[in-house]
């Protein structure tokens, strides 16, 4: 019996569009970025930020850096959060619905993209961002936490610290890795695809 329910944030509550940051960072770096650069980036830059391992000035001046760009700061800012699009109204109704479940977040973020969700409920929703996590039990950001999926470290962290049963805890995620790391801690899973919506999602599992 799923007494527990975790979400992902991004593209499960949040809709993004990770093709409006290529798009856009691409016109500060038009070539295409090397295998090996990416990785580098992923490694160096990307996945350390996510963790807390740098500010968000350090964050913004390794890819200034990394770019080779005459970029201001604030044009690579817009373009990094340029994927976000924002938590349609609908969604904070379904998270009310759940009050049989605990419920909690999991999310693979930044200080950066938190900013901007921050102005975002505030502008469209008369929201702050403690408002948001209120939704839940508790709220976890990696980069606060200092673990990222889909490492599985994360997930025992955040059943140790909520207390829960892995088998009575349900985890759903846009990403097939994430998925895959929370299987191999005991966690009940869905993959959430493309475009689904995740109430409906929620149905159908519990159908």
């Amino acid at each position: 019996m799923i007494k527990n329910i975790i979400f992902d944030f991004g593209n499960v509550l949040i809709d993004l569009d990770i093709e409006k940051t290529t798009t856009e960072l691409s016109k500060f770096v038009p070539q295409k970025v090397p295998d090996h650069i990416r990785k580098h980036l992923d490694d160096t830059v990307f996945n350390v930020y996510e963790v807390g391992g740098m500010t968000e000035q350090e964050f913004l001046d390794a890819l200034r850096y990394h770019a080779r760009t005459p970029a201001t700061q604030q044009e690579i800012l817009d373009a990094w959060n340029a994927m976000l699009i924002g938590i349609p109204a609908h969604r904070f109704d379904f998270l009310r619905s759940l009050s049989d479940y605990r419920i909690f977040l999991l999310s693979n973020t930044n200080a950066s993209h938190l900013n901007w969700v921050n102005a975002h409920l505030q502008s469209q929703h008369d929201m702050k961002m403690a408002d948001f996590d209120a939704f839940f039990e508790k709220a976890y950001y990696s980069h606060l936490i200092e673990l990222r999926k889909p490492g599985t470290e994360i997930y025992d962290f955040v059943l140790k610290d909520a207390g829960l049963d892995a088998a009575e805890t349900l985890f759903i995620d846009d990403n097939a890795a994430n998925i895959e790391g929370a299987k191999a801690v005991g966690l009940q899973t869905i993959y959430l695809g493309v475009q689904e919506e995740v109430a409906e999602a929620l149905k159908r599992y519990f159908a």
